[in-house]
C-alpha cells in the first residue's frame, strides 16, 4: 500500500533540499525510493502540481534506486573498492544530478569523477559523452535524407530547428503536444 503523506513529507524535504533527523542522505534516498517505486512518480507530481522540483525529485529516486541496485550487486561494489570506497559514497543533492536512466555502471563512474574533485556536473556529463566518428555522422546523415527524402541544405536547416528546441524546454512540450 503506497503511503501518499509519507511520500508528500518526504517530496517536501527534497523540495527545500533537507533530510530528516537521524537518517543520512543514503537512508533517505533509499527510504524515498521504495515508497514510490510502485508510483509513476511524473504522474503524481503533475498531479499535486509540484513540477518545478521535478528533476531533483525524480533524480532522488534514481539514487535510491541505484543505492538499492548497488546492494546486491557485487561488480559495482567491486568497482566502488577499487575507487577507494569501501563502503557506498554517502551521496547529497548535488551528486544526484549527475543520475541518468543509464546502466548501474555508467551512474557510479560519474559519481566517482564528482567525488575525486575538480570538475562541475557540467563537465562530468559533457566529458562522458561519447562522440560520433566522420563515418558514423556520414550514415546518419544519409539516413535521415533518405527516410525524410531530404537535401543537404533542407537537412541542416532541420537540424538547426532541432537543436534549438532541444535547448528550450516550452518549445519541446510544444512540439511533443502538437505531434501527439
Amino acid at each position: 500500500m503506497v503511503d501518499f503523506k509519507k511520500i508528500d513529507i518526504l517530496m517536501e524535504h527534497i523540495e527545500n533540499g533537507t533530510i530528516p533527523e537521524n537518517k543520512t542522505f543514503n537512508e533517505f534516498a533509499l527510504d524515498f525510493y521504495l515508497e514510490t517505486r510502485t508510483l509513476t512518480l511524473s504522474k503524481y507530481l503533475r498531479l499535486k502540481d509540484r513540477t518545478s522540483k521535478m528533476p531533483k525529485i525524480m533524480n532522488t529516486k534514481k539514487a535510491g534506486e541505484i543505492l538499492f541496485e548497488t546492494e546486491k550487486n557485487d561488480e559495482i561494489r567491486s568497482f566502488l573498492s577499487r575507487k577507494g570506497f569501501k563502503e557506498l559514497p554517502e551521496l547529497n543533492y548535488t551528486a544526484v544530478m549527475l543520475l541518468r536512466k543509464v546502466d548501474l555502471l555508467s551512474n557510479w563512474q560519474k559519481l566517482v569523477f564528482f567525488f575525486e574533485g575538480g570538475r562541475t556536473i557540467q563537465e562530468i556529463n559533457s566529458s562522458l559523452k561519447k562522440e560520433l566518428l566522420p563515418m558514423e555522422v556520414e550514415k546518419l546523415e544519409k539516413f535521415i535524407k533518405d527516410e525524410l527524402r531530404l537535401n543537404d541544405q533542407e537537412l541542416n536547416w532541420l537540424l538547426g530547428k532541432i537543436e534549438k528546441i532541444e535547448k528550450d524546454k516550452a518549445l519541446v512540450k510544444a512540439v511533443k503536444k502538437l505531434t501527439r
